[in-house]
């Protein structure tokens, strides 16, 4: 008995050292991690301990090894198109070096367009720490006019938030099924570098592009938000309490860039919105049969 735990001894390090390197390996992830994204930065609303990022630097591991294997053994089934983006490492250094801030800053990458390898610019997007926080993240391309993909010159690759991976793109699929103006999706498998980055949601990017696709002539479309890095200090209202925090991602050239005029009006009788007179006045400005569509969605 002596002598087999003097052998188990002499050759127990073939197991100790793997798991003690791999701990290790982990634990600086995890650490690091934790230090760039909940210590340096904060990434309120979203919240996590170290533990709960060592767990997730665990269940990546797991994961990469088992995707590695599937592949090797070529169980995948390519069922989802796929994007095959490419950065140089000085770019992904660039996107890296100080997130979350460096990641939105675009980068000189290339994307394969139709079998043709074309210019692009690439960045990482998003309020939340669920877009850039993680090895999986969102990602915003920037083609050049000559080089559309499906028509579009701007578009995102959504890491999805939660694990209930089919919301968003099932919600945008219901609008355009309902014919709301809605951004072109679907699901699509993202390769970076030729790595396999998983399963993200295509989504475009809204412009005036939008507005074409659903057969509506250019017109001004309108963004407010008043979250996260698009917050103003002081404020703590409702988007519709101005049009001042509102700007524009599509213009009617018929005006100018700066007139906010249909929006002042609208938002003056949603204010009044419980008069009968304000109603009338909103039943006449409002397409009743898409508002009806956009309710029921």
């Amino acid at each position: 008995m002596k002598r087999l735990f003097s052998v188990l001894f002499l050759w127990s390090w073939l197991v100790t050292l793997p798991v003690t390197l791999t701990g290790g390996y982990l634990a600086f992830k995890a650490i690091d991690r934790f230090n760039t994204f909940f210590v340096r930065y904060d990434p309120s609303p979203v919240e996590a301990t170290l533990s709960r990022i060592f767990q997730y630097e665990i269940e990546r591991l797991i994961h990469s090894a088992r995707a590695n294997t599937m592949i090797g053994l070529n169980l995948r089934q390519q069922v989802l198109p796929r994007i095959n983006l490419f950065l140089p490492s000085s770019g992904l250094a660039k996107l890296g070096a100080h997130l979350p801030q460096s990641g939105f800053q675009y980068t000189k990458g290339r994307m394969l367009i139709d079998g043709k390898l074309v210019k692009v610019k690439i960045k990482y997007r998003g309020d939340y720490l669920h877009h850039w926080g993680w090895d999986k993240k969102s990602i915003r391309v920037k083609t050049r006019k000559e080089d559309l993909y499906k028509g579009l010159r701007t578009f995102n690759f959504i890491a999805p938030k939660t694990g209930q991976q089919l919301n968003n793109f099932l919600s945008l699929q219901l609008a355009n099924r309902l014919g709301l103006i809605a951004p072109q999706t679907e699901l699509v498998r993202l390769s970076l570098n030729g790595k396999d980055r998983g399963i993200h949601v295509f989504v475009e990017q809204i412009s005036e592009t939008t507005l074409r696709n659903s057969k509506f002539m250019p017109g001004d479309i309108y963004r407010g938000e008043l979250v996260a890095k698009d917050a103003i200090a002081g404020i703590t209202g409702s988007l519709f309490d101005s049009a001042a925090l509102w700007d524009k991602v599509a213009v009617n050239n018929h005006y100018q860039e700066d007139s906010v005029a249909p929006l002042e009006v609208l938002l003056d009788q949603i204010k009044e919105r419980d008069t009968q007179k304000a109603q009338q006045q909103l039943s006449q400005l409002l397409d009743m049969e898409a508002w009806g569509r956009f309710s029921a969605y």
